[in-house]
């Protein structure tokens, strides 16, 4: 349900997890066990949450710009801070230049689970542009 928001607040340094295929009261429980913030757009996911007595937010924005501002106003820093892969939520690390990967440049990161490659790329500039516009919307430091 809030795929595109994960992997935001990943960008954001931010370690989500996302459950793939699980019922509500497995979410609930995985949530407990991982001592994690169920993060739903789904009012009474976020009831059985309170009452099982695990943190919740429920996001009331349907669009993408509107749940990273809500998240914002919950106080998660809206910088780029590549720590954590995108797709498996993997820590980065720096990647190392090799002789065959001539493009590979001093902002690249690899993810140390899946591989994945992340390189400051002509995307950079707009993830930075939109995180800049949420930050002057909310007033964020």
């Amino acid at each position: 349900m809030l795929m595109r928001l994960g992997r935001w607040l990943r960008l954001v340094g931010t370690d989500v997890a996302n459950p793939g295929v699980a019922d509500d009261p497995e979410l609930v429980i995985r949530a407990r066990q991982e001592n994690r913030i169920l993060i739903t757009r789904d009012k009474r996911l976020a009831e059985v949450c309170r009452t099982a007595g695990v943190e919740c937010i429920l996001i009331q924005s349907t669009r993408l710009l509107g749940q990273l501002n809500e998240m914002a106003e919950l106080g998660a820093k809206m910088e780029l801070n590549p720590q954590r892969c995108t797709v498996c939520n993997g820590p980065l690390r720096g990647a190392v230049k090799c002789a065959s990967d001539q493009f590979l440049h001093e902002r690249t990161w690899e993810c140390l689970v899946c591989g994945k490659l992340y390189w400051a790329g002509s995307h950079w500039k707009r993830i930075e542009d939109t995180l800049k516009q949420i930050r002057s919307e909310k007033d964020y430091p």
